[in-house]
Formats: structure tokens, sequence, C-alpha cells
């Protein structure tokens, strides 16, 4: 593989990320800047598409000038542009692809066009050396879903929730318990001083032998468990303890549903794989502990790489050469709000 500086671009949802990285035998990161935009949401209780769009064309030409200062490289230089263009908020997707496409045309540079899904899975071989196939579980805010890794292009989903995500639970759990936006992490830090079995929240989809999973009756169950204890206003343990017990049920419907997702990827590929685990909700605590002790052959992409960011963004371009869009073919790459159906996860 020859040497290359592909520049990634990420702006799906609210965190604004640029990556420069050298691409050859290796991926090296040479520079790597994200602006969260979390502080600035938290009076709206979470993301407002038209907001995020704001920031990111407010941040996104100075965060490439610190790349390219930190990278002690020239625009010139860059060899392949990288951006997310689905799944996310359509403004937000459109903002770091206009740029993709300006820089293009002014470098005359091809395009990369990202599913950061895909990208939030193989983030794993910037820190890990795991090999295909491999069962993938990715848990974000906006999708939860096991696949089957094949190949840098090829995954083919196997189970997904049928609402809502996982990391949707949590944070839409966490308003209605008043902890603010993003709600994960607390809850998870809460829980630490909490009793997981205090109290009992559904699983949603349990009898099912499937790999699908389902939340929206954990926050109905939650929002009713609220209205009829109005003494946890103020309770510190108390508080505690529904963390724990909540997010207790939000992951075991993860391990629970991973061994069927287990047997589905053993059909079909006839072998044991290792488990992947990326997406924001990868860093929660009692998620890793748990499922790191049910599978002695599981990997957990490094929490730098868990949220959206332009260091995955430009290593799955780095892993994928085949389906790089030549300039200026590459213009006429558009934004996707959603992937329509599991096909279209799925590149032969």
């Amino acid at each position: 593989m020859s040497t290359s500086i592909i520049l990634g671009i990420e702006t799906s949802c609210d965190d604004t990320s640029l990556c420069l990285l050298k691409s050859s035998d290796q991926a090296e990161i040479l520079a790597f800047e994200s602006f969260s935009q979390e502080l600035l949401l938290k009076e709206w209780g979470g993301v407002v598409p038209e907001i995020a769009s704001r920031y990111h064309n407010e941040k996104m030409i100075p965060l490439l000038e610190i790349v390219l200062k930190k990278a002690n490289i020239t625009l010139e230089q860059i060899d392949l542009i990288a951006v997310t263009t689905l799944p996310g908020l359509l403004g937000p997707l459109l903002t770091g692809l206009n740029l993709a496409k300006t820089l293009s045309l002014l470098l005359e540079k091809p395009i990369y066009p990202v599913n950061h899904l895909k990208a939030h899975l193989e983030a794993i071989h910037l820190t890990e050396k795991v090999s295909y196939p491999y069962l993938g579980l990715l848990v974000s805010g906006g999708h939860s879903l096991f696949s089957i890794v094949y190949s840098p292009s090829k995954f083919e989903v196997i189970g997904s929730t049928t609402d809502d995500a996982a990391g949707e639970a949590f944070d839409k759990g966490g308003k209605l318990l008043g902890l603010g936006y993003p709600a994960g992490k607390i809850i998870d830090d809460l829980a630490k001083n909490g009793n997981e079995n205090s109290y009992s929240f559904p699983i949603g989809l349990h009898h099912s032998n499937d790999a699908n999973l389902s939340y929206s009756g954990i926050k109905t169950s939650l929002r009713v468990f609220i209205e009829k204890h109005p003494e946890l206003k103020g309770n510190e343990q108390m508080m505690n303890d529904v963390c724990a017990s909540y997010q207790k049920a939000i992951v075991e419907a993860l391990v629970l549903k991973s061994e069927f997702a287990f047997q589905l990827a053993k059909e079909k590929t006839q072998q044991s794989l290792p488990l992947v685990v990326g997406g924001g909700v990868a860093c929660n605590s009692y998620l890793r502990k748990r499922l790191q002790a049910k599978y002695k052959e599981s990997f957990f992409v490094a929490p730098k790489y868990c949220t959206d960011n332009g260091a995955m963004v430009a290593n799955l371009a780095h892993l994928d050469q085949e389906n790089i869009l030549p300039f200026p073919l590459c213009l006429n790459i558009d934004a996707q709000s959603r992937w329509i159906n599991k096909a279209e996860f799925v590149h032969e």
C-alpha cells in the first residue's frame, strides 16, 4: 500500500471532528481534534439540528487549521478526503460534506463517503489487532445493532433495535430523572454508588429468540416509577439505586441478545467469532464489565474513538481503498439522514 495523507471529517450530530491520518501499511494519526457541543446544548436538553449545524460551520475551519499545523503539512499534501455522509442529522451532515466537496474542488482530490456506523466498529483497528470476520455490537445514541463484519466494506446486520437505541434510553431516562444532558455518563457514575438489584425494570423482547432489541418499554416503566415515587426527588441514595437498576436493565438486554447474535453468526460463518463493541455507549463501565466477564475474546473501541470522531472516519478510508470515488465524480455525493434498510449496510 502506497503512503497517502487522509483527512477525516465527522459532523453527523453534535461533534465537530477532524483528523489527519497517514495511510501506509499501518494507520498513523498525525493530528486529531474535536469540538463537542455538549455544554452548549445542555440548556436545550439535547441536540437541536439547526444549532448543531451553526456550530459545525463555525468550528470546522479553525479545527482544520489546527490539525494542519499540528501535523506540519499543507492542504496540498492531502491525498484523500473522507467524510461522513450517513446516517445522521441532515443539516450537520451537509456542513461536513460541503467542506469535503470544497476541498475536493480546490485540490482536485477524491472523496471517500463514510457510513459512520461502520466506522464506529472498524475503529477497533486503531488500537487492537482483530481478525475478520468478527461480531460487531454497535451501541450509540441513535443506533443499537449486531452485525457480522466480514471486511472493511462488507457488514451484515443480524439484529437491531425495533424502536429506540440504548444510548437514547440512557439520555431520555436521565432527562426523566432530571440529571441533565448527556445523561449516559451521569447514570454510569451514580450507579457505581447504587444497588443494581433495588428495582426491576423490563428487558424488551427478552422472550424472542433473535438478536433484536427494544428500549421503548423501559423508558415508559421509568416514567411510571417516577410518578409513583415522588420521594425520589432529593433522595440521593434512592437516585443511585434507581440509576444502577435502570442501567442494569439496559445492559442486560445487550448481554442477553448477544447470545443469540453469537448463535446466528456461528450458523452463518461456521466459526466462533470475537466480539467488537463500539459507539458512544461502549464507554459505559457496566457494559464493559458484563461483556468482558461473559466473553473471553471481546474487544472494546478505545473511549477516545467511541464518540463520533474524525479518526474513525479517516481510518475507514484507510482500510477500504476500493470504494474511493475519484475527482470529479465524487462531487455528486449526497448526504442521507438514515440507511433505509439492512441491505444498504452490506456491500459485496
